[in-house]
């Protein structure tokens, strides 16, 4: 490939700006002063406009200059890269086929290494597979072992629940009977408590008749002794009288 480098000769000078006159404007002699007034004594305001507009124009001018240059460098350094690639993708017919026998050389060699690659994965997963699938069947018997032996479990369960159910109704029954019974027994001893009272009054009332009776008995007895005495006395008053 043939390729023509842009040349940054004698044309491209053609670019660069002027320094020697000003941009914007072309160059004009400077007008003549007006004369000073006779009684300002001070510097014209045209001359500091003028001034001014100079150095903007010297400002701007180096501006330019400053950016014409970074663009040359880059320009040539782009250049100089198009140049290198331009070498690198260059290759002889001779290169590029001993590169593509080099590439079928590599790529036969990788094939017979992924066939022999290959070839030991299949012998190990099939050996792999084999045992798995062993595995597979035991882990199934041991699962169906474990469900029946869970479903054993299942019905002990309902029968320890039916169980409990049946120890919870006998203590409800239990704790409702202890209840009556407690209640019962209040009831007959507080019916012992009213008996004791009734026999113990009555006691005391028999206790006092039989006082009383007793008292009268004395009396009696004493009446009568006294009544006795007294027959006795009359007869024998009565005795000593009829003797002579």
């Amino acid at each position: 490939m043939q390729r023509r480098e842009p040349t940054l000769d004698g044309t491209s000078a053609a670019v660069e700006p002027q320094l020697e006159r000003p941009i914007g404007r072309s160059f004009r002699e400077p007008a003549a002063e007006p004369e000073e007034r006779s009684g300002g004594g001070g510097v014209s305001m045209l001359a500091v406009v003028a001034l001014i507009l100079a150095l903007a124009g010297l400002g701007a001018a180096a501006f330019l200059y400053n950016q014409w240059q970074l663009s040359r460098v880059a320009l040539v350094d782009a250049e100089s890269r198009i140049v290198e690639l331009e070498k690198r993708f260059e290759m002889s017919d001779e290169e590029s086929s001993a590169s593509v026998e080099v590439l079928n050389a590599k790529a036969k060699e990788n094939s017979s290494e992924i066939r022999k690659l290959w070839g030991v994965a299949y012998d190990t997963n099939r050996k792999n597979i084999a045992a798995n699938t062993g595995a597979a069947a035991a882990n199934k018997k041991q699962l169906a072992s474990l469900a029946s032996q869970v479903k054993g479990m299942e019905s002990s369960v309902k029968k320890i629940a039916a169980v409990e159910s049946s120890l919870t109704e006998l203590r409800k029954s239990n704790t409702e009977s202890q209840r009556e019974l407690k209640d019962s027994l209040a009831r007959l001893e507080r019916q012992l408590a009213s008996v004791r009272s009734d026999l113990t009054a009555r006691v005391g009332a028999n206790e006092e008749a039989v006082e009383s009776i007793d008292a009268y008995r004395r009396s009696v007895n004493r009446d009568l002794v006294q009544l006795r005495d007294a027959i006795r006395s009359l007869q024998s008053g009565s005795a000593t009288a009829s003797t002579p």
